[in-house]
C-alpha cells in the first residue's frame, strides 16, 4: 500500500494490537482503541496498565489487519515512538476524537455491576501518542 493507503485502511478501523518488549524480552501484546490525528496515532489507557509502565522505552509496535481469506488479507505494521501526552491542548483534542468515534461502543453502567462501575470511574486515564517511524503493509488482493 502506498502512505495514502496506509492512512485510509487504518483510520475506519476499530481495533489496533499495539506491542511492547518487556523486560524479560518477551513482548506485550494488546488490543486497543485508537484514533488517528494528523497521521499520528492515539490511544487511552489507565495509569495503573503495564502499557504505560512498558513506554519507558518510548519503543511501540502497532499492527492492524483484516481479511479472511488469503486475497482478502491486508495489514499495516508501524514502529514508532510513544509518549504520553502532557499538552493540555492535544490531550482534549485526542480524547474528543476517542469518544466521538467508540461512543457507540462505550459500557453502559446500567448493565455492569455497580462494583465494577465505581472502580472505572476512579481510573485515572493517560493518552498515548505513537509517531511513525517505518511503516509496513500488505494487499493481498493486489496479488
Amino acid at each position: 500500500m502506498n502512505e495514502n493507503e496506509v492512512w485510509s485502511f487504518i483510520l475506519p478501523l476499530s481495533k489496533m494490537v499495539v506491542a511492547f518488549a518487556t523486560e524479560n524480552g518477551f513482548a506485550h501484546a494488546t488490543p486497543v482503541w485508537f484514533c488517528v490525528l494528523d497521521r499520528r496515532v492515539y490511544f487511552r489507557t489507565q495509569t495503573n496498565k503495564i502499557k504505560l509502565k512498558l513506554l519507558n522505552s518510548g519503543k511501540i509496535c502497532c499492527l492492524w489487519e483484516a481479511g479472511e481469506s488469503y486475497r482478502e488479507l491486508r495489514g499495516v505494521m508501524m514502529w514508532g515512538m510513544a509518549k504520553v501526552v502532557t499538552s493540555q491542548t492535544k490531550f482534549k483534542r485526542a480524547a474528543e476524537a476517542l469518544d466521538s468515534k467508540y461512543k457507540r461502543m462505550f459500557w453502559n453502567a446500567s448493565e455492569m455491576p455497580e462494583r465494577w462501575v465505581q472502580a472505572r470511574r476512579k481510573e485515572e486515564r493517560k493518552i498515548v501518542e505513537v509517531e511513525p517511524l517505518k511503516i509496513s503493509s500488505w494487499d493481498n488482493r493486489k496479488v
